[in-house]
């Protein structure tokens, strides 16, 4: 309690969620005995971890040496918290992150050697220490021993040495049916384990759920089981990390979490906070030490500099500031932009809107964008984007393959009114199925579109349907993928996400595709491409498509008509052998 009231009370610094962590325990205190929380604070186990993991010496510093504050937090929250109704762990699953250097390695390998050691139930404890490959897992495995070999040698632990087993690949108690085993997701996976503590270091690297599902999913009936995500923030936010800290961290701020899970998470709260030294306790709690804040603050500061003067702030903002970034080389729109654009609703209806249409090929999605123009509160020109892509399977495999293929869950996406899967027995897109879909959401909107905007390529059967009902009325303009034409929107949408001027809702479909979309010159221009086959950005090409003309909404100029051309007929200017390429394309797909 004492750190919560010194971060609350202000005598240490700490970020949001930190403040919102600490609120909620201080809260759930008060909840004890209510006939709806069933939940109770032992002190005596939570003093009991702490006092377990003060008697272990520092590996580097040989030894013992007092925990932080923030260190005996942490073990006060996983061991402290008791469930009434089974007498085992109310947090069932804790999320575990800060800066690097901060004692991950320490609280984790404390967690996992006490747990082996006196944790329950009395026997046939399996605690698993997992990560993403062999050479991360040894860092944390080694550490434990080490940790092992220490304790070993002091008078409480020393009858324990003809007992416990260690080698390079386990740790072992043969008189319990005991075990502390490394994995890797390089090596064989967890379902043949009934881990009773799963310990998961570099969690950000996961690009699903699948591994550490494999060890969670053999512990349902153990009271006492948890599984424990340990890591810094990472550079690509499609991954299940963080998607959990985004979950996470709505959650907390509404006070909705998840009764069995526990966040805490050390991060600044701004980007720009890396340069604020005098902030940095924030994603670096181990600054609380005066002796260690000095040590960092002196480093950090160094690697701050050396990462500015290389162009790589963003490495420095995930690594030492555990700031989520999306630091491709040349990336599109940052990650921060991204978030702070969404917004909870917008109402569509009878509101004007410019159309955007990027067709499938083979694995591609196809996609629709409504781009919306509207004046805020204060007069100001702001743009809501909404969009729906169509899902093929085909050359996946099958949607689980493709989900896990594009790092997004598709099914969730469907469920939430942002995707539809293909249905067809061909696992392919159905542009009468597109067409049907826009024309319903228009009507059922009343949309008034000003403009329909499309990449003239693998079109052609939807762009006849658009022309048969909408010709006359609406302008369709076949947009030329080229610099010369596409520069001009693709610097209008990245400058407008910069200033927050576009708005878009919580669509995970939108984020993954705006997050892998990066720049690239070409012709004296700049267009969108992607650094990875996999990378969707499929949407991100029809919301240019509609800024195409959409951004000209608040001006009296207009790209409908270019002099001397009919930007309704997709072909102008094409030469005849192009035109027939473009039906036999047509005609295969």
């Amino acid at each position: 309690m004492d750190y919560c009231l010194d971060v609350l009370e202000g005598r240490l610094l700490a970020g949001k969620l930190i403040k919102l962590a600490c609120l909620r325990h201080l809260q759930d205190l008060k909840k004890i005995g209510n006939n709806n929380f069933p939940y109770e604070y032992s002190a005596d186990k939570a003093q009991g971890m702490v006092n377990f993991a003060q008697m272990i010496p520092d590996v580097s510093a040989d030894k013992v040496l007092p925990l932080a504050k923030f260190q005996k937090f942490i073990y006060a929250m996983i061991d402290g918290w008791i469930d009434t109704e089974t007498n085992g762990a109310r947090f069932k699953t804790v999320y575990l992150s800060m800066a690097r250097t901060n004692s991950k390695t320490q609280i984790a390998s404390s967690l996992a050697l006490r747990d082996f050691l006196l944790g329950m139930p009395v026997s046939s404890r399996q605690i698993v220490e997992a990560s993403n490959t062999n050479e991360q897992i040894k860092t944390l495995y080694n550490y434990t021993r080490k940790a092992w070999h220490a304790l070993v040698k002091t008078k409480w632990f020393k009858q324990l040495k003809d007992i416990v087993v260690d080698n390079s690949q386990e740790m072992r108690i043969d008189s319990s049916n005991t075990f502390l085993k490394k994995f890797s997701s390089e090596g064989t996976t967890g379902d043949s384990v009934h881990a009773s503590t799963t310990i998961f270091d570099e969690y950000h690297l996961q690009r699903s759920t699948d591994y550490i599902d494999s060890f969670s999913s053999g512990n349902v009936q153990n009271p006492t089981a948890k599984v424990i995500i340990i890591s810094t923030a990472g550079t690509d936010p499609r991954v299940p990390m963080r998607e959990d800290y985004t979950a996470y961290s709505e959650s907390i701020e509404k006070g909705n979490l998840d009764n069995e899970v526990l966040f805490l998470c050390w991060e600044q709260d701004k980007d720009d906070e890396a340069f604020k030294p005098e902030t940095w306790i924030k994603s670096n709690p181990l600054m609380e030490v005066p002796a260690m804040e000095i040590k960092l603050r002196a480093g950090m500061l160094t690697e701050r500099n050396k990462q500015v003067a290389a162009g790589n702030l963003p490495k420095f903002l995930v690594k030492n500031m555990n700031r989520w970034q999306n630091a491709k080389k040349n990336s599109y729109v940052e990650l921060s932009s991204i978030e702070e654009a969404v917004i909870k609703e917008f109402n569509m209806h009878k509101k004007s809107c410019y159309v955007g249409f990027d067709a499938s090929l083979a694995n591609d999605d196809t996609s629709l964008v409504f781009v919306f123009p509207y004046e805020d509160d204060k007069s100001n020109n702001k743009y809501f984007v909404y969009q729906h892509s169509w899902i093929p399977t085909k050359m996946a495999g099958g949607i689980e393959a493709k989900s896990k293929q594009d790092a997004i869950n598709y099914q969730h996406a469907e469920q939430e009114g942002f995707c539809t899967i293909s249905s067809n027995r061909f696992g392919t897109v159905d542009q009468d199925q597109v067409y049907n879909w826009m024309m319903k959401f228009i009507e059922g909107y009343k949309l008034n579109v000003k403009a329909f905007c499309y990449d003239q390529w693998n079109t052609g059967t939807f762009v006849r349907m658009i022309n048969n009902q909408f010709e006359d009325v609406v302008p369709l303009l076949a947009i030329r993928q080229g610099a010369k034409s596409l520069s001009e929107p693709t610097k209008f949408v990245q400058d407008n996400f910069y200033q927050g001027n576009i708005k878009i809702l919580n669509d995970r479909v939108m984020k993954a595709g705006l997050s892998n979309a990066v720049l690239t010159s070409k012709d004296n221009g700049i267009l969108i491409d992607k650094n990875m086959r996999s990378a969707k950005i499929d949407m991100v090409d029809a919301l240019i498509d509609a800024f195409y003309e959409g951004m000209w909404h608040f001006t009296e100029f207009t790209n409908e008509k270019e002099e001397g051309k009919d930007n309704k007929n997709p072909f102008e200017g094409m030469k005849q052998e192009d035109i027939d390429q473009y039906y036999l394309k047509n005609n295969a797909f």
